[in-house]
């Protein structure tokens, strides 16, 4: 059937007429839906409505369309009769064409042709007249249309598959606990349970063969209690077969995407999903309205901070308006039982709104900004050493990971960092290590700056200073032959371990000679004994021990978040404002790792990340100093003894870590 065919059936202008008449049908479904959720109480009840208001507005189209086709008089056997007349046979006539044909068609049964048309009659035909041109436009634009949201729809379920096929198991723990929650809530289907890191909330998906899939860093960032109500929202969703309902609204939104309305009766059925899903997990838990609200907030936001947003075709955790669930969930809990929990859920409702209410006004990049410029916090970092410590029996391709880890972490984040190349990683001091030498370069090549360490990571304290400037000049010689003339040459060196030697003579030394080859050391605010929780973490990772490692990432930025509030009450005491911050950590694997929820955490506290060298520029670095000795500590530490105040007590090192690094000391 050729293009000509199709026209001379009618089968476009009957579409044409449907997609017209839908408009105003349609409209009418969401109004009286509308008035209808009003008056309605409960979620469930709420949400059979919405869907059968939706099921309704598909249909309404597709009678629309069989019923016009029969009562229009050129359309009867209108297909048949295009393929017997052929690509180029004649059409057939009628007695009634075009807009006459349409206007008789739908007049009164016993009227007379001789008898003045009514206004309402005339006006249909003016309106017929003037659309009749443009309906293989119209169509062609609602087929265009058709095919994109088809597209999205296609694209949402691939990545929901390969979301599948990323997914591993997850521990035994959890597995156990999974299997309770499935016989809890009297889960009929045979349910899997996967971890995954391309996925920033809890989601249910797949219809003959459902999935759960849960963050794999959510096991460390929110209480198991609360993960469990998250799990279980996910699973009540499968459940109450919510997936099926999902999967129905994709394809009619493709096919009706054209019309506000169904997009307003989508968006009512995701809201009242989510409602009812959560008077589920309420019902299933006692007294778990507090910390089933709880779960929701710290999951929205770790996903803003995160940046990610969920799967459009699949249930989430944190699906629908969180804001108005918490309050929700909180309210419904004090109707419940005020007299016991109103306390609680009271407080709970206040402080999570407060939480929320600047998570839900602003999206990501936007709270990130408007914590920052409230607070005004800067956070510079330099890394010792480039290239990575080789600490695992599989260096140098360990370390080659690592680099490309760290890499692709600063770079998500908009870290400029600075790393001070360790020549004698890379080097005999004659010739290069190949494979070592691309790993350093690959810093290089990613546009981040080099700074200068030490060819040996030695201290001031142990050696000579001509021994500790000979090493230095080796290492400049190194990093000479490293960056050619494709980089910048070093600005700032890093003494090795923080010390800065015996005497202040021998540190006077170093700094002159510093001062001619145009370098200038850096001052770290924020020292911290990262690099123990990171000997600690390989070791684990050489013995394959996923569950220490997992115990020392939680443990590590646990630490972290207690050094800031250190350095950050030294910077109050000391300049009453939060000065620059310049921190040291070291390359290493548990850095990368943990890279995403550290610089949550610090994005959480305001922070945003600047060079080294704009760091160093803040006033408070000018302050004066002339601490020696064999400790390496940080420069507030330096600050506070020279103008004789009282040290502040710094975090402990956990000490399952500390007990790894001796025992390695031992050795």
């Amino acid at each position: 059937m050729t293009f000509e065919g199709i026209l001379r059936s009618g089968l476009i202008e009957n579409i044409g007429w449907t997609l017209v008449y839908s408009t105003w049908q349609i409209a009418a479904v969401g109004a009286v839906l509308f008035l209808i959720l009003r008056i309605a109480r409960g979620s469930d009840v709420r949400y059979f409505l919405s869907v059968a208001a939706l099921v309704v507005a598909a249909l309404i189209p597709v009678v629309t369309f069989f019923s016009y086709s029969a009562s229009r008089p050129s359309a009867r056997n209108a297909v048949a009769e295009a393929f017997a007349d052929g690509a180029f046979g004649a059409p057939r006539t009628s007695a009634l064409q075009g807009p006459a044909a349409r206007t008789a068609a739908f007049s009164p049964v016993g009227s007379s042709s001789s008898e003045r048309p009514s206004y309402l009659t005339t006006l249909r035909t003016r309106l017929s007249a003037g659309l009749e041109p443009v309906m293989p436009y119209l169509v062609g634009a609602w087929l265009i249309g058709f095919a994109l949201f088809s597209l999205r729809l296609s694209g949402g379920i691939w990545q929901l598959r390969r979301r599948r096929r990323d997914g591993e198991e997850p521990s035994s723990e959890w597995a156990t606990r999974f299997e309770r929650l499935c016989r809890r809530l009297r889960i009929r289907e045979n349910v899997k349970l996967l971890v995954s890191d391309s996925v920033a909330a809890p989601i249910a998906f797949g219809v003959l063969r459902p999935l759960v899939i849960i963050p794999a860093s959510l096991f460390m960032q929110v209480s198991p209690t609360e993960l469990e109500t998250l799990i279980a929202h996910e699973l009540i969703h499968i459940r109450r077969r919510d997936q099926w309902v999902a999967m129905l609204q994709g394809v009619i939104e493709s096919i009706l995407f054209y019309h506000p309305a169904v997009w307003w009766i989508s968006a009512q059925i995701r809201r009242e999903r989510e409602f009812a899903a959560d008077d589920a997990v309420t019902r299933s838990f006692e007294d778990s309205h507090v910390v089933y609200a709880s779960a929701l907030a710290n999951l929205e936001e770790i996903r803003h901070l995160a940046g990610h947003r969920s799967p459009r075709h699949a249930n989430a955790a944190n699906g629908g308006n969180l804001m108005e669930r918490i309050n929700r969930i909180l309210k419904k809990k004090t109707e419940i039982r005020h007299t016991r929990f109103a306390w609680s859920a009271g407080l709970g409702m206040l402080l999570i709104s407060a939480a929320l209410t600047t998570v839900f006004l602003l999206d990501g990049s936007s709270l990130i900004n408007a914590e920052s410029k409230a607070s005004g916090r800067k956070l510079a970092i330099g890394f010792v050493s480039i290239p990575p410590l080789d600490r695992t029996a599989n260096a140098p391709k360990d370390a080659d990971a690592t680099m490309r880890l760290l890499i692709d972490a600063l770079k998500r984040h908009k870290m400029p960092a600075t790393g001070f190349l360790q020549g004698g990683m890379i080097s005999d001091g004659e010739k290069f290590l190949p494979v070592r030498k691309e790993i350093a370069r690959m810093w290089i090549d990613a546009g981040f700056e080099v700074g200068l360490g030490g060819f040996k990571h030695m201290s001031l304290y142990d050696v000579s200073v001509e021994e500790y400037i000979a090493n230095l000049e080796k290492n400049e010689g190194v990093a000479k032959k490293l960056l050619g003339d494709m980089a910048n040459p070093p600005r700032y060196f890093s003494y090795p371990f923080l010390n800065t030697g015996k005497t202040t003579e021998d540190r006077a030394k170093v700094e002159a000679w510093l001062a001619s080859r145009g370098y200038t050391s850096v001052k770290y605010s924020f020292d911290n004994q990262e690099w123990m929780y990171s000997w600690a973490y390989d070791m684990a990772r050489n013995d394959n021990d996923v569950n220490t490692m997992r115990e020392i990432r939680t443990a590590y930025l646990s630490y972290m978040e207690k050094m800031f509030d250190h350095y950050e009450a030294y910077s109050t005491e000391m300049f009453g404002r939060d000065i620059a911050q310049t921190m040291v950590l070291t390359s290493s694997r548990l850095v990368t790792d943990t890279a995403d929820d550290f610089f949550a955490i610090a994005r959480k506290r305001g922070y945003t990340f600047i060079t080294v060298d704009e760091a160093q520029g803040d006033a408070a670095y000018k302050t004066r100093e002339n601490f020696t000795g064999k400790a390496g500590i940080s420069w507030f530490e330096r600050w506070s003894m020279a103008q004789n105040r009282r040290l502040r007590d710094e975090p402990n090192v956990d000490a399952f870590v500390e007990k790894t690094w001796e025992a390695r000391a031992k050795k």
